[in-house]
């Protein structure tokens, strides 16, 4: 069976799928679990399962879009037409870094899901070990991985965390949190472990499962944000020979288009090193099975029938749309749309987006990410949808955007929204790491070493590609910078451009000390001054203080952990 078709309805059942928080009171085991995992069919469809926790819709919203991007200066929240944006109140909190302790975005759901998959994990690498099964050991490491990953999240958004190898008995419950040092131990033991173990590649059948080089390129990641943190030497060392091993083993490549990585038919390219499985199917709104809802969240609302036929005498129908953006733009809509004549009626009238068309226009790039590319880049074009471009057979208005653009790697072209009344069912792929993020997590660890000609080298290599990718072959010039510390701040450059989008840019601020400075600055330059060109409405940034290179813990965790009146489990400072 396809990995990405693999529900796993009873791997969840039996693996605890309503254990919501670490501290959980009641007993762990029960009769079925121990009567399961005794036949290799059981504990592979186990191990799918807890692939399947990456694919509802709250891991990757709290994960990746509002944490990774919207709490950053690459990306924001729609305008007032984004149906998403009264539905996400607590995301309009946190981009402002007006955080609580109960903010699910930036704890509750976090923190619940990720305990789920290390539960779940424990499980199978327990119970997997103690049975006669065939291939037992290639299911432990890949048990082994799947924990440490979502181990990797936690720590970068949390910091230390209870170290939870095995499965708990009840003494066991209120376990305090470990160093940070500790704890990137912790899952730099649990992937060297899994790439010892994991197949150098799976048949077609189980694409997207982690291999080898998916384990050791994430033992690099993990590296990278240890030394970013302990600033030690020796972690860099270690984050460099971890890259090396990958880069020459030769598990991935650039493809030689930057644009091709994205495509809908380029799923699983060479390039990507994990990205999480969708499908589409006809499940209906709300089945967290049925797909990406990051592509849904970051298409643009699209165009109402409201907004081209007023329904109130009273109100001229190209008013709603001329208060927005100012006059003219009704008719440029409205004629637009008629011309192209891909959202009319059989009259040849402007009948409004299909609602398989739209989304919620809550990851919109900024006016900030949107100058940060040098000039001629040709990733901003295959970043970024602009008001009026035509893109995909028909041109985008962005009207729910307050920047006036759109996301457009996660994009999902029409041809493929197959169902027209479910808009969140989407095949796209969700893409969480690709080889030139190695590459220049590399091109890093080279210059933090002093190795600054190494380091423009595999910088160079994530440019050359860039610049090959448009028809202006002398855009992008090779960089020969020897001074580290201004070698440092382009390679921080060039990651920001050549990720943009992909839900990095608040860790990459976070890990290297700068997410103050920058979200402080962002909101004097664009949110503080309501004429700036920039401004959103949003206040961006307007609370943000050091410490929120962390977000909180759980409030609920920290209740959950009060043993004989005693909380086993300490907040982040500031919280």
């Amino acid at each position: 069976m396809k990995l990405n078709r693999i529900i796993a309805v009873l791997a969840s059942v039996l693996l605890l799928g309503s254990c919501n928080y670490l501290l959980e009171k009641s007993p762990l085991g029960s009769l079925a679990v121990e009567n399961y995992y005794t036949t290799e069919e059981e504990v592979n469809t186990a191990v799918l399962g807890v692939y399947h926790v990456f694919m509802t819709e709250n891991f990757g919203l709290y994960h990746y879009l509002h944490v990774g991007d919207n709490t950053s200066d690459d990306s924001e929240l729609g305008n007032s037409r984004s149906d998403g944006l009264a539905w996400a109140g607590n995301a309009k909190s946190l981009v402002q870094f007006n955080i609580l302790t109960t903010n699910s975005y930036a704890c509750n759901n976090t923190w619940n899901q990720d305990w789920q998959v290390v539960t779940k994990s424990n499980y199978i690498i327990e119970n997997a070990e103690k049975n006669d099964i065939p291939n037992k050991e290639l299911y432990i490491a890949e048990a082994k991985f799947l924990r440490s990953y979502v181990y990797f999240d936690m720590a970068a958004q949390l910091g230390g965390l209870p170290l939870v190898d095995h499965i708990l008995t009840p003494e066991e419950y209120y376990m305090p949190r470990a160093t940070m040092d500790e704890t990137w131990a912790f899952v730099e033991k649990g992937f060297t472990e899994a790439a010892a173990g994991l197949p150098a590649s799976w048949d077609g059948a189980n694409t997207g499962r982690a291999t080898k080089g998916t384990a050791l390129a994430m033992l690099a990641r993990t590296y990278v944000y240890h030394a970013s943190f302990d600033k030690k030497q020796e972690t860099w060392q270690k984050a460099y020979d971890a890259a090396k091993q990958v880069i020459d083993g030769g598990y991935y490549q650039l493809l030689p288009n930057f644009g091709d990585v994205f495509k809908y038919e380029n799923r699983n390219n060479k390039e990507i090193i994990f990205s999480i499985q969708f499908w589409t199917t006809v499940a209906g709104w709300g089945d967290s099975n049925d797909g990406n809802m990051m592509s849904f969240y970051g298409r643009d609302a699209g165009v109402k029938l409201s907004d081209l036929y007023s329904t109130d005498p009273s109100i001229p129908n190209n008013k709603v749309l001329d208060d927005l953006l100012g006059p003219g733009t009704y008719d440029w809509v409205y004629n637009t749309m008629k011309e192209e004549g891909v959202f009319v009626d059989e009259k040849g009238e402007p009948r409004g987006y299909d609602k398989r068309m739209t989304g919620w226009s809550l990851h919109c790039p900024t006016l900030d990410l949107y100058n940060a590319f040098e000039e001629g880049d040709p990733r901003r074009g295959y970043t970024i949808i602009e008001r009026g471009e035509v893109f995909d057979g028909f041109t985008h208005f962005n009207l729910s955007s307050p920047s006036g653009f759109q996301s457009k790697k996660e994009y999902c072209p029409m041809q493929y929204r197959t169902d027209p009344g479910n808009e969140d069912n989407l095949g796209m792929n969700l893409i969480v790491f690709r080889y030139s993020d190695l590459l220049l997590y590399m091109a890093e660890a080279c210059n933090e070493l002093g190795k600054g000609s190494e380091a423009l080298q595999y910088l160079e290599m994530v440019r050359a590609r860039a610049r090959n990718s448009g028809p202006d072959k002398s855009v992008l010039p090779k960089i020969l910078e020897a001074n580290q510390s201004a070698l440092r701040e382009l390679i921080w450059h060039e990651r920001r451009v050549e990720l943009a989008m992909e839900y990095n840019r608040y860790y990459d601020l976070a890990r290297t000390g700068r997410l103050y400075n920058t979200m402080k600055a962002y909101y004097e330059k664009y949110e503080k001054d309501p004429s700036s060109p920039g401004y959103s409405g949003q206040d961006k940034g307007k609370f943000v203080q050091p410490y929120h290179v962390h977000m909180p813990i759980s409030n609920q965790a920290l209740q959950a952990s009060v043993y004989d009146g005693v909380q086993t489990l300490e907040q982040n400072e500031g919280y």
